[in-house]
């Protein structure tokens, strides 16, 4: 008996594998997942990590961009692809970001071929305070105690700083001009949901962004996180984070709710410079 269910299990076994290796997968390539925004809106400038991928409604995961997601389908097909970032700018938290739309669209797919979709995501269900630096004067304020200030750096004059074709700020650290905060003057009030503060910046130092909110009477200044320099060996590149400050507006005991931005020359730096674009508070409608 034991040797007859042997010589069974082995054509069992084969047969199962023949139709495994028949199952050839499609290819479904996703380059970046791009963002459609109005000027209102704060711009179209994006960092979107990740994606979450779902064909005909059944989920195929989390895909780091670029991504190249195999599906054992063949066809037209219904694609759904959700944006996905770094909250925080940390490597290990990617969430779906809630204020912008999915992706939804069809693709034909065929075993072993590559089909690339272009997706595009808008904003959805977002009521957004916006600074972009394109107007005389910006809503960023210098405390009294700041030795230097803020720059406006328009494109024509400055064509390598720009983000995004546009005016962009920054400052300047130096030898008797090493210590800035900036601050908003908006008293937000508080918000219900998920709220993430964007903000575009390149920099060759750390800085800081934090809150800034009146309790018990007294104005508190509450570091948030800290953003280290972006490219190395001296060239700084543009850069993107969404930091999650849902908590710091449902707390409902504290008013005056702003962000401040604040910077110190490191001991031995020569000079630093931040630029900074694109920054706006995103919350519910």
């Amino acid at each position: 008996m034991m040797r007859t269910l042997s010589v069974l299990a082995c054509p069992l076994f084969l047969l199962s594998g023949c139709r495994k290796s028949d199952a050839v997968p499609a290819y479904l390539v996703i380059p970046a997942v791009g963002l459609t925004a109005t000027d209102a809106q704060g711009g179209s400038t994006s960092r979107i990590t990740d994606v979450w991928v779902s064909v005909n409604d059944k989920d195929l995961g989390v895909w780091e961009l670029p991504a190249r997601v195999p599906v054992i389908a063949e066809g037209p097909q219904r694609i759904r692809v959700a944006a996905g970032v770094k909250k925080n700018g940390a490597y290990d938290d990617r969430v779906q970001y809630p204020y912008y739309t999915a992706w939804q669209g069809t693709a034909e797919l065929s075993p072993e071929r590559s089909t690339t979709i272009d997706a595009q995501v808008q904003y959805t269900g977002a009521n957004i305070w916006a600074e972009r630096f394109d107007e005389v004067g910006n809503l960023l304020n210098t405390t009294t105690d700041s030795d230097t200030s803020l720059i406006l750096y328009n494109p024509d004059e400055h064509p390598g700083v720009s983000r995004d074709g546009t005016t962009c700020a920054g400052f300047v650290l130096e030898p008797g001009r090493e210590h800035i905060q900036l601050y908003t003057d908006q008293d937000f009030g508080p918000a219900f949901g998920p709220v993430y503060l964007e903000l575009d910046y390149r920099t060759n130092v750390n800085f800081t962004v934090g809150y800034t909110y009146v309790q018990s009477g007294t104005t508190v200044f509450e570091p948030r996180i800290v953003l280290v320099p972006t490219g190395s060996g001296g060239n700084t590149v543009w850069n993107k984070v969404y930091i999650d400050v849902t908590t710091y507006f449902n707390v409902t005991s504290v008013s005056n709710r702003d962000f401040f931005i604040q910077a110190d020359l490191p001991s031995g730096q020569a000079s630093a410079n931040v630029y900074l674009d694109n920054f706006k508070l995103v919350r519910a409608e």
